[in-house]
């Protein structure tokens, strides 16, 4: 099974979740400046190039081209039959679809782009193609997006303003697009319907309707007290609750709120807009406060008191909650084992087509947390800006196609899988994701994940304070939530844990991140209120 790891990457105001590769990397290339609104006046130039072109899809990849397909997943097609379509427009074009290698797929791709080897045309998620744009892995496509889809006939409209919300705000922090998304995702509460009747819980009347959740986490709590004294296992977060940024997450926004108005201030980035900056506390700031304002985060009773809202939720948890197989959730959730499942839209197609279910199932989101719950939260109470965005699957070009001299050639073969009717042709072949294209239409089973307007984290949540999800940072914050959460470490001893470590680990992302330490930084200390020392 490909194992495929998630890791919080270096941004200037919380602009997402990107991943990280080896520390040697090829030459970085220009900077870009931050993209403007403007109109294309040509459509991209013909490619001349001839020969083979490798494309790695991930989920989308056709299942006739895998040569062990799980005969239970979902059967896709369609982006061989577009692959087939596409071949016929260009001949001497011999397009391939490539296999992944079992195993850890970032370092592999890492080696690959490091290499000038791999798929000229690969997945990773949208913000680290950006990201890889800046490094000199992938390559930027920013002059392509500002040209139309050629295949989009009668339309002049430039090619990235045909995504969805936020694709334009998703750039790197030099400006670089380093890739197009095929689509979006959504996390929400997979709910047995059966199991909330037997326990007495009418569910529909529970839900705000305006908010797609319960009125607030005292109330999925109690439907978690029903669920159990009704013999049923409650809930299960699924990875978000240990080893992904889900929840805390969303529980920065509410419990450290009011950290912006105390740590905002490192807002002077000429190529991000004020808006995402301004009113939103970023990793720098983060640091600033620890090195310059001495803050000691470990002792704010309200980041320990948002730890203790999600110790008392694992309560409800199955056996195995903390393992990194998660307790396997869905298949307790499908075997009318589990009540609630926190799951994504990519599970949708499974759940419809799994033979096990015999259950009636809806979704709903992550509510709000009141005063009921901490005194730490906001009141009036706002709903907590669920993990959805893009993305799931985001094609980028491998830094070789330069030196094959089929970049135009793969930029088309993008351009053509990213028309409206293509993109809701693959994406809706599965119910899995929501199409990236404006004009595309969603299947109704995606109804409830549609992403929010709200799409900036506030407040960057602990994952990627002193380094990032995957790192030594990440694995100490989950192997310390860990202990806590199953009851072999208080909570002094967790955040006496994670103190006595971040000096060595702040160091090490502080020499890389700023222009003062590193030639590839993007902080200047000359901003801060003081130079650290280290």
């Amino acid at each position: 099974m490909l194992q495929i790891k998630r890791r919080e990457f270096l941004r200037l105001a919380a602009l997402g979740a990107v991943a990280t590769l080896a520390a040697c990397t090829p030459a970085t290339t220009s900077p870009t400046a931050a993209p403007k609104d403007g109109e294309p006046t040509e459509v991209p130039a013909e490619s001349s190039y001839k020969g083979e072109l490798e494309f790695y899809a991930q989920a989308y990849t056709p299942t006739s081209e895998n040569p062990n397909p799980d005969p239970k997943a979902p059967k896709r097609e369609a982006m061989r039959r577009l692959a087939d379509e596409w071949m016929d427009l260009h001949p001497g074009i011999d397009f391939k679809f490539m296999q992944a290698p079992e195993g850890d797929y970032i370092s592999w791709i890492g080696t690959q782009l490091v290499g000038g080897t791999g798929p000229d045309v690969f997945w990773i998620w949208l913000s680290t193609l950006n990201q890889w744009a800046d490094e000199g892995k992938t390559v930027p496509i920013n002059d392509y997006l500002e040209l139309p889809n050629k295949y989009a006939e009668g339309d002049s409209t430039p090619w990235k303003e045909t995504f969805k919300d936020p694709f334009l705000e998703s750039y790197s922090t030099k400006g670089n697009y380093g890739g197009v998304p095929l689509d979006l995702v959504g996390t929400g509460l997979f709910t047995n319907l059966d199991m909330m009747k037997e326990a007495g819980i009418d569910f529909e009347a529970g839900i705000n309707k305006e908010w797609g959740s319960p009125n607030s986490w005292a109330d999925l709590i109690a439907w978690c007290e029903q669920l159990k004294a009704a013999g049923f296992i409650p809930i299960s977060a699924g990875a978000g609750i240990i080893n992904q940024w889900w929840i805390s997450g969303m529980l920065a926004d509410q419990f450290l709120h009011t950290w912006i108005e105390k740590f905002d201030g490192l807002n002077y980035y000429e190529n991000i807009e004020e808006k995402y900056q301004k009113g939103v506390i970023s990793q720098e700031e983060i640091f600033q406060a620890y090195y310059c304002d001495k803050f000691d985060p470990y002792a704010a009773p309200e980041l320990r008191d948002m730890y203790r809202l999600v110790k008392e939720w694992a309560t409800y948890m199955p056996v195995g909650f903390a393992n990194p197989d998660y307790g396997n959730p869905m298949d307790l959730f499908l075997n009318n084992e589990l009540a609630i499942v926190w799951d994504g839209s990519w599970a949708v197609g499974t759940i419809l087509q799994d033979s096990r279910r015999k259950f009636e199932f809806t979704s709903f989101l992550i509510p709000p947390v009141t005063k009921e719950s901490s005194e730490f939260v906001p009141d009036p109470p706002f709903l907590p800006i669920q993990g959805a965005g893009y993305g799931s699957l985001s094609y980028g070009l491998n830094r070789k196609t330069l030196e094959k001299g089929c970049v135009d050639a793969c930029v088309d073969w993008l351009m053509w899988i990213t028309t409206a009717e293509h993109d809701e042709m693959i994406v809706n072949e599965v119910p899995s994701f929501i199409p990236s294209h404006k004009k595309a239409k969603s299947l109704p089973e995606m109804s409830g994940f549609v992403p929010s307007d709200r799409h900036i984290h506030p407040v960057t949540d602990p994952y990627s304070w002193f380094g990032w999800q995957e790192d030594k940072w990440g694995d100490l914050l989950r192997r310390e939530q860990t202990l806590y959460y199953t009851g072999e470490i208080d909570i002094d001893t967790f955040m006496e844990n994670l103190r006595s470590q971040t000096p060595a680990l702040a160091a090490d992302v502080l020499r890389k991140a700023a222009i003062q330490y590193s030639p590839d930084g993007v902080w200047d200390l000359t901003r801060w209120k003081c130079q650290p020392d280290i």
